[in-house]
């Protein structure tokens, strides 16, 4: 997945990773029209087009964008065996108080797997409203789904567009009343 990294990067760069920042920094509203910008350079660049690959470019691209954004967050945690991509805004808010927290699965392969691992997520958020789920195409479950191929799918409070997915983490915190430092906002 190097080359996801590589192609990512590119894109960030010819954009300018510094306007980004600065951008988004002073307008968490942008991050949308970035995450397009940056999706739509990647994917002319992108040969292999499976969950796998397109599930580790949206991670990247979230991780970016969570550190640009300077939005709380832990990445890639294994917690009681179950691995989680991300929480939001931290392991300590999570464990003590769910109904503050999202854990964020990002899809990588077979919608049966992701089933399952979801099944065990549920152990440690059992929020369901607070388990969102990124995946390439709509995925059936009662979680909030952030989809990067919407196609036909109209935007619902459980189908989502993936571009919207920071400004939604931003609500979120900020309805969760969440105080976590962060450098600008």
């Amino acid at each position: 997945m190097e080359e996801i990294g590589n192609i990512l990067y590119t894109a960030i760069m010819e954009i300018g990773k510094e306007k980004i920042q600065s951008d988004i920094t002073s307008d968490i509203g942008l991050s949308r029209q970035y995450i397009k910008m940056i999706m739509t350079q990647c994917d002319k660049r992108i040969k292999n087009t499976s969950n796998k690959t397109i599930g580790s470019l949206c991670e990247a691209l979230l991780h970016f964008m969570l550190t640009s954004c300077t939005l709380p967050s832990v990445r890639k945690l294994n917690i009681e065996g179950i691995d989680l991509d991300i929480v939001i805004p931290n392991l300590h808010t999570l464990r003590k108080y769910p109904d503050k927290a999202i854990v964020i699965q990002i899809s990588k392969g077979m919608s049966n797997i992701m089933k399952e691992q979801l099944k065990n997520v549920i152990k440690i958020q059992p929020n369901i409203r607070n388990l969102w789920v990124v995946s390439r195409k709509p995925f059936l479950t009662g979680h909030i789904n952030y989809i990067v191929e919407p196609g036909k799918n109209v935007p619902s409070l459980q189908k989502r567009n993936f571009h919207d997915i920071i400004l939604d983490i931003n609500k979120f915190l900020e309805l969760a009343g969440d105080r976590s430092f962060r450098f600008f906002q």
